[in-house]
């Protein structure tokens, strides 16, 4: 699993603030049986583990904006509830992304201070507030050069 930090836990911390139950717009524990048994059925081909990896999460991801946009419909004024939706839902992609790649693709049983990795999210992402189909800025940040 990925390590954390207090901006992680942090903004965990504040799903209320969404406009619908975060497990409505990505549920993380049935992702990641839906990955695990992706990523099973693969057998350890890294381009199967990728292909699985990314259908899994393009219908969780259509299925979070589906939730999003319908529950934005039912409360057109509640805005702001709903970029932070879509940035959660960004969130949650990115993790189980990294999650895959640093535990499946590219596993490292001791990382190194040199060896890890982190994702920062930058732009409307990095402030939690993304409007649909935004791009999605990211930063990765290592200790020394890639």
């Amino acid at each position: 699993m990925p390590d954390t930090d207090l901006a992680v836990r942090r903004f965990d911390a504040d799903l209320d603030g969404l406009i619908r139950p975060a497990a409505e717009i990505f549920d993380s524990e049935d992702i990641a049986r839906r990955l695990a048994a992706g990523i099973s059925a693969a057998g350890g081909d890294a381009a199967a583990i990728r292909a699985q990896t990314v259908s899994v999460l393009r219908t969780a991801l259509a299925a979070g904006r589906t939730a999003i946009s319908e529950a934005f419909e039912a409360h057109p004024f509640d805005a702001h509830p709903t970029v932070r939706a879509y940035a959660w839902l960004t969130d949650a992609v990115v993790r189980a992304v990294h999650d895959v790649a640093i535990t499946h693709l590219h596993p490292q049983a001791t990382p190194t201070k040199s060896e890890r990795l982190a994702v920062l999210a930058v732009g409307g992402y990095g402030r939690f507030e993304m409007a649909p189909y935004s791009d999605v800025d990211l930063l990765f940040l290592s200790p020394y050069k890639l």
